[in-house]
């Protein structure tokens, strides 16, 4: 059996990976403010609607919103409070590109998960109208409502975070040079 032997080489172009990282925690924190300022108003109006209404149907669209939003808020204070001191000089280069290539599969995860989250939307909402439900019928409209946004939201990060890694990787270059043969016929 023969065996190509090769040297591989890596060359990068100079990066400031400190502002590098920098961007990339900026871009977190600005998504996690995002999604906390969608479930803080969320919230709130799910409190005072579901409170204040009377149609079984938007009460429970309130209900629904109130407690999907809990979970977002949460999400979005634990990013926060474990990046918030983050120094963005402590990773090295392939630590920095393992943690970009992390969030940005995350993200795009939680994108293909929102569709699921749309469909059982859809499902709900359905079903409770073919059953005289009204609390399926809110609670569907309600996930169709969290499920879209986060659906956006989850996507526009990733995308956001691919940047980052390509911007990472834009002057890295691999070369690899055939050095011989090795093994038996």
């Amino acid at each position: 059996m023969l065996a190509l032997i090769a040297a591989v080489t890596l060359t990068a172009q100079p990066l400031d990976l400190e502002a590098w990282n920098r961007e990339r925690l900026t871009t977190s924190r600005v998504g996690m403010f995002v999604l906390g300022g969608w479930a803080v108003g969320n919230m709130a109006a799910g409190a005072i609607g579901f409170g204040l209404e009377r149609d079984e149907r938007v009460r429970f669209l309130h209900l629904g919103n109130l407690l999907w939003n809990a979970v977002n808020l949460g999400l979005a204070l634990n990013t926060l409070i474990r990046e918030w001191n983050a120094n963005p000089a402590a990773l090295n280069a392939k630590q920095s590109l393992e943690a970009s290539e992390q969030i940005e599969k995350i993200f795009f995860i939680n994108a293909a998960l929102d569709l699921a989250y749309l469909a059982t939307a859809a499902f709900l909402w359905q079903r409770g109208e073919a059953v005289g439900d009204p609390r399926m019928v809110g609670l569907g409209q309600s996930l169709l409502i969290q499920g879209g946004f986060l659906a956006f939201f989850d996507l526009s990060m990733g995308i956001f975070n691919a940047r980052l890694t390509g911007k990472l990787l834009e002057g890295v270059t691999v070369n690899v040079t055939p050095v011989g043969l090795s093994g038996s016929f």
